[in-house]
């Protein structure tokens, strides 16, 4: 609670939100202060138990905060203004609704009296929250302070009792400053799972008898990742990940095998009998190369009963959080069952090895050279950049989830950098390095600066070649003469001075390697280029 009001016997709602993130154990917000969010940043300074990283741009706060939750497995806050702030943030709100990573947004909005009547109020949208359905579908506008703490409540229930994607709060100006006369009661949401034991023992069943089994991974199994290596050892699976799913399973462990995006993963599991999906929707994005082929039988676990089937047909669906049903799962399943799983999984990285050097080729030896600069509990923030699709993708080895985080499903430029100022403000005792193009690295170069007023080391790897490369070699591979695809990329070395951030320049990988061994060991962020145009 705000001390300064508290004393005074004043609680505004904007103590009351203040109060409630702290009751959710909130240490950290990404924003920038605005006209209309005064009150909650009075709230904010009062409290100063919850750290405030000042940001650049609005998409640069959620991208941090989606980088804090991926990295710490934590909800990501961030605060906006309204209107502008919003639309903004709205971006990256996106991205992690795609992705299903837990943010709460909070924005301020007009006086309550007058939402919906187009007055024509300074940052006013014509429906903030229909932009909001567009993208999130979750938004709370508290219109009295004692509905405030109730949303915090709910939409942090939501993050933990159901697939946890972004949710915001708006809170009316004339609301913040409100006074009650006593701290509302809150319903205190349920927190049990939605969790279908019936079938459990079908699955297992299956499972057991299965000849060729596997299992695909996705972004929602993070949490039970323990649990599935168990599993997977019991039942003799190979596992294949989505791009969310990576690391689920160490990239080392003898039964990991690839990601989806793959014609040999296609061909595999083509051949299969039973294959067991858990925490991924089996989606477009992460099929590069069409839908699945599956001849088998398919389980899929979920908790997010909109998803079963949606992508491909199952056979048995267990609707319910992945740790748990894994848990039950392996109960079920007793020994360990030999169906050369090893060997299988050895053949399926080799053909995808083959497959991927023939785009990746250019970029192995860099990833290389990156991996092993990097401490193995490190973790990589990624943008949509080819040295990321076919380089990082196939060859970049991870130990640990949690450790890989990229915007898959949107897909969205300027990614890397401000999600691993959030991861690394996560995980502080954790190394984090961005790797992005020089197109991503425009995008949200604003936030260099909050990177290096928070004094973190940040390696910023950027594969420049002066282009839209991707977009220049899909234009080419159509027979079309590339067009508005060049970059006129500055100076890197200059900018990065004037942001006060370090630079190295990066010609081959040995010198790829050092650069980013120094750059983790000081307090700043440094921009390291690779000048991949010549």
């Amino acid at each position: 609670m705000s001390q300064s009001n508290t004393a005074n016997g004043v609680v505004t709602g904007a103590d009351l939100l203040v109060a409630a993130l702290l009751e959710q154990d909130v240490e950290c917000i990404f924003g920038i202060p605005a006209t209309h969010t005064l009150e909650i940043y009075r709230a904010f300074e009062n409290a100063r138990s919850i750290r405030h990283v000042t940001t650049a741009h609005e998409q640069g706060a959620a991208f941090m905060a989606d980088g804090y939750a991926r990295s710490s497995g934590r909800p990501g806050v961030c605060c906006v203004t309204t209107g502008p702030g919003v639309s903004n943030a709205a971006t990256a709100l996106a991205q992690a609704y795609s992705d299903s990573i837990p943010v709460l947004c909070i924005t301020s909005h007009i006086p309550s009296e007058d939402i919906g009547k187009h007055k024509g109020h300074s940052h006013e949208l014509r429906s903030q929250e229909t932009l909001l359905d567009g993208i999130i579908g979750q938004t709370w506008v508290a219109t009295s302070p004692e509905q405030i703490p109730q949303a915090v409540e709910e939409a942090f229930a939501s993050f933990r009792t159901s697939r946890p994607r972004p949710a915001v709060i708006a809170i009316p100006i004339d609301v913040q400053e409100m006074t009650v006369d006593r701290i509302p009661q809150i319903d205190i949401a349920s927190t049990s799972s939605i969790f279908d034991y019936a079938s459990v023992k079908e699955a297992a069943d299956m499972l057991d008898g299965a000849n060729k089994p596997a299992f695909v991974v996705g972004g929602g199994s993070l949490a039970a990742a323990e649990g599935i290596a168990e599993l997977a050892s019991r039942v003799d699976a190979p596992v294949v990940s989505s791009l969310n799913g990576k690391g689920v399973l160490p990239t080392d462990h003898p039964l990991a095998t690839s990601i989806l995006s793959y014609t040999a993963v296609t061909d595999f599991l083509t051949d299969c009998d039973v294959i067991l999906v858990v925490g991924s929707e089996l989606a477009p994005s992460d099929l590069w190369f069409g839908p699945l082929r599956v001849t088998g039988k398919l389980i899929q676990i979920d908790i997010d009963p909109d998803q079963i089937g949606v992508n491909h047909p199952v056979d048995l669906s267990i609707v319910g959080d992945a740790s748990e049903a894994i848990e039950r799962l392996i109960e079920r399943i007793g020994g360990h069952s030999d169906k050369e799983g090893s060997a299988r999984a050895e053949r399926l990285r080799e053909a995808t090895r083959s497959e991927a050097l023939i785009h990746g080729s250019p970029y192995l030896d860099w990833i290389e050279a990156l991996r092993k600069a990097m401490p193995s509990e490190s973790a990589l923030t990624l943008d949509v950049a080819m040295v990321a699709g076919f380089g990082a993708f196939p060859f970049f080895d991870v130990s640990a989830p949690r450790q890989w985080i990229n915007p898959s499903g949107l897909g969205t430029l300027g990614y890397a950098m401000p999600a691993a100022v959030g991861a690394k403000l996560g995980t502080p005792s954790r190394g984090v390095v961005a790797l992005t193009g020089d197109g991503g690295l425009m995008f949200t170069i604003a936030e260099l600066a909050a990177a290096v007023d928070l004094g973190i080391s940040l390696p910023i790897v950027v594969w420049n070649d002066r282009a839209f490369g991707e977009i220049r070699r899909l234009m080419e591979e159509r027979g079309d003469q590339p067009y508005a695809t060049e970059l006129a990329t500055p100076n890197l070395a200059l900018l990065a001075a004037a942001f006060g951030a370090q630079y190295a320049s990066a010609p081959n990988p040995d010198a790829l390697a050092t650069a980013v061994e120094t750059a983790l060991g000081v307090d700043v962020p440094t921009l390291i280029e690779i000048p991949a145009w010549t």
